[in-house]
């Protein structure tokens, strides 16, 4: 089935008005993560296979008359949500925006507001995300017309995982700190249901707290891949994989717990996406997804989604 990112919400579908497009903004899943190396900056040598998922935020860019770029939630209603989602400079969308103008020197402004679905610390890439949508967005409110390749090149300075949502892709294989992507093609449709401990997990504390592997012990993403092209389930069950996951559950009790639970629940093996704190299963079906869904609704966690990737 085709997928097509970041769908227009306003409107005629796929088209947008000359003063506001509404874009979604997709959370990721990691089903291989393995770990090569500390690279010469610092970051992490990385190979993953990294699925878009049907689970968005959603972003809304208007054309404004001033030059500022403005952030705003849509819902202010949730204190929990305003905490851990800054609206400052520190925020990647409007780190994400500044880039472009500093990029292109325009000096067109954008009121952007954000309804956010994609819970933090998480490892769904949520703000990775976000940064993305509004390279992408702002690209098009602005009338820039830059190509993917330059938008590319500014989305690897910003920080890991941002270009596998420029590129726009169902899935695929990233590696260095995550910008080098290669597209890959899903077959079928997959589903997964989630997990969210009440606690989140620190991405630069789950790696300083990781072993990293010798060359004997380190998986091979290829039956990742292999799964992923060819639909199969069972497959995907074998070869998904996440290098991370131990150190993650040293720092993050309650994630190891729930996983523990969640594997006793579903009689399944339980998995990780990025650094945590997500917890997923591999579901075979949609009427699966929904029971398995059911039979976890009684933990104590923050967040219980079913969502696919097709």
């Amino acid at each position: 089935m085709n997928h097509q990112p970041h769908t227009q919400m306003a409107g005629k579908p796929g088209v947008a008005s000359d003063s506001a497009i509404q874009l979604r903004s997709p959370a990721k899943i990691n089903v291989f993560l393995e770990v090569h190396g500390v690279r010469g900056d610092g970051f992490h040598e990385l190979e993953t296979v990294m699925l878009r998922t049907s689970l968005h935020d959603v972003l809304r860019f208007e054309a404004t008359t001033s030059e500022d770029v403005t952030l705003r939630l849509a819902d202010y209603s949730s204190p929990t949500l305003a905490e851990v989602f800054p609206l400052d400079g520190s925020n990647l969308i409007l780190r994400a925006a500044h880039a472009l103008r500093d990029h292109t020197q325009t000096r067109q402004g954008a009121a952007i507001t954000v309804n956010k679905r994609i819970p933090a610390e998480a490892g769904l890439a949520g703000g990775s995300s976000n940064a993305a949508t509004t390279l992408l967005g702002l690209n098009r409110l602005w009338g820039l017309n830059l190509p993917k390749q330059t938008l590319h090149d500014i989305a690897a300075l910003l920080g890991s995982d941002i270009n596998f949502f420029v590129e726009d892709c169902c899935a695929a294989v990233c590696s260095g700190r995550g910008e080098r992507v290669v597209p890959i093609q899903p077959s079928g449709c997959f589903h997964f249901v989630a997990v969210r401990p009440t606690s989140g997990n620190s991405t630069p504390e789950v790696f300083r707290q990781l072993s990293i592997p010798g060359i004997a012990e380190r998986r091979d993403v290829r039956r990742a891949v292999a799964a992923v092209q060819s639909g199969s389930i069972a497959t995907l069950q074998d070869a998904a994989f996440n290098r991370l996951t131990p150190a993650a559950m040293q720092l993050n009790p309650q994630m190891a717990e729930l996983m523990l639970a969640m594997g006793q629940i579903t009689e399944r093996t339980v998995f990780m996406s990025g650094s945590g704190s997500t917890c997923f299963v591999i579901a075979r079906n949609a009427r699966e997804a929904g029971r398995l869904k059911a039979r976890l609704q009684h933990l104590n966690c923050r967040w219980l989604p079913a969502f696919k990737v097709q």
